[in-house]
């Protein structure tokens, strides 16, 4: 998906475009115009009578072709303020959507991936945890119950869902996935596969492995349990 590579000076650009367009319409009520931002320009077509004034001050010597728009190029330092003033808003309120577009082309593919995160708030309903890049909730449902959670701690998330909700986007986290266990031992041991096919989070996971059975004894370190809550591992060939 090329949307996934937007960067943010395309999400400023694309931001500042929109704002200054509908700044522009609105001060001078004009049915359109086109902002080039390259130029440093807007193209606005004035109505030949409604807009005699504005055609005299930008191009005096443009002449009425009967009730056909004129098209008249602006540089935008010669713009009335007041257009900057109106624009403000709108491209705070646009940077913000875009911006929150971009997070969420980013972090949905995402979903159901195991993530490194560390929390920085906590709250009597959910935690909330600093990602690279981002920023996800942990619910207490979605947390171990046997697990101590504590400010700057660091722990392996799985991305259970990301939701756009209004302006904001949502990365919803959990540390109850099958797929965490799995994410451990295959991080630790690439060389094997591992399948959780049941898993009681901060009890017991039990899962199917390609490593022979005398290998087994190595998936049972503090190294590996410790991410887990402590968890012990079953396995089956």
């Amino acid at each position: 998906m090329q949307q996934l590579s937007i960067h943010l000076n395309e999400i400023e650009e694309r931001a500042a475009h929109q704002a200054i367009e509908t700044a522009v319409i609105e001060y001078f009520q004009v049915r359109d115009c086109i902002v080039n931002l390259d130029t440093h320009s807007v193209c606005v077509l004035f109505d030949p009578i409604a807009h005699k004034k504005w055609i005299a001050r930008f191009n005096g010597h443009a002449e009425p072709n009967g009730s056909k728009d004129i098209p008249l190029s602006i540089p935008l330092e010669q713009l009335p303020p007041q257009i900057k003033q109106l624009a403000r808003p709108i491209l705070e309120r646009l940077m913000a959507e875009q911006e929150a577009l971009a997070s969420y082309l980013k972090w949905k593919p995402r979903e159901r991936k195991i993530v490194p995160g560390t929390i920085t708030e906590m709250s009597q309903t959910h935690f909330k945890i600093s990602l690279k890049g981002g920023t996800g909730i942990l619910n207490h449902r979605d947390g171990i119950k046997k697990e101590h959670y504590t400010l700057g701690a660091t722990h392996l998330f799985h991305i259970k869902r990301v939701r756009m909700e209004g302006e904001n986007v949502r990365i919803h986290l959990s540390r109850r996935s099958k797929t965490l266990p799995e994410y451990v031992l295959s991080s630790k041991f690439p060389k094997y596969k591992f399948r959780c096919y049941r898993r009681l989070p901060g009890v017991k996971s039990w899962i199917r492995t390609t490593a022979p059975s005398y290998r087994w004894g190595l998936f049972l370190s503090k190294e590996i349990r410790q991410p887990l809550a402590g968890e012990y591992l079953q396995f089956y060939p």
